[in-house]
């Protein structure tokens, strides 16, 4: 499997103030990557960039051949999903019609779904386990079931890249177990590249192919085991 995610010269922040400088990595496509760092050191900020949510002060995002930060939105909504720590407060929805909203980049102009849109969704709800909450209204659920919702939409999306900010951070011990075996899953049996923000290190050590650590405002790769050895 060739290099498929390269981040090259990348500096980020705000206000033209840099947070991360020169930032350059590169991984494999499929793989499963967590990215560590202490609080006010820049993973939401470089998550962000990256998802095109912000713009980059310099430098480049190329995944799978693509010029990420270059696209449109709607083309990079192909490429890429996002789930975030915010919990959306929408009333009034059914759980299936939220995790639909992942269709959102194919859909025509009048928002019709297509046969393969309704596979790719119940695809979805299939993979989370969904099954028993898809007629629920999405604002009765609890918070470990709407972030395994969030991320059911994100698979809707059917993106070759998912980016997690922090998408355990309000769960209880189960739920974040079962959304960490989810997107292994996602991974290793999907061929879905994956890079997610978190604070829990015992979890993503054990999963996580690939480690970016920032430490002291520079961002490198290890391995689990390297990451462990580094003393770090």
């Amino acid at each position: 499997m060739s290099t498929q995610v390269n981040i090259s010269n990348l500096t980020v922040g705000y206000d033209k103030k840099p947070l991360l400088k020169d930032i350059n990595l590169a991984s494999k496509s499929g793989t499963m990557i967590g990215l560590f760092g202490r609080n006010g050191q820049g993973k939401s900020t470089l998550l962000k960039t990256i998802s095109g949510l912000l713009t980059p002060l310099s430098g480049r995002f190329i995944f799978e051949g693509k010029d990420i930060l270059a696209l449109s939105e709607k083309e990079r909504a192909k490429v890429l999903s996002i789930v975030s720590t915010t919990q959306n407060n929408i009333g009034g929805i059914t759980v299936k019609d939220f995790i639909a909203f992942g269709r959102f980049p194919y859909t025509n102009w009048f928002g019709m779904n297509t046969y393969k849109d309704f596979q790719e969704i119940d695809h979805a709800i299939t993979l989370c386990k969904l099954e028993r909450l898809a007629h629920r209204n999405y604002d009765e659920l609890s918070d470990g079931e709407k972030q395994k919702v969030n991320i059911a939409r994100a698979i809707s999306q059917d993106t070759p890249l998912i980016i997690l900010d922090e998408p355990t951070v309000h769960l209880d011990l189960i739920n974040k177990v079962e959304v960490f075996k989810l997107l292994k899953e996602l991974s290793s049996n999907h061929n879905k590249t994956i890079i997610i923000s978190t604070h829990q290190i015992e979890y993503a050590l054990q999963i996580c192919d690939e480690i970016w650590f920032i430490h002291n405002k520079e961002i490198q790769a290890y391995t689990p085991t390297a990451l462990i050895n580094a003393n770090k």
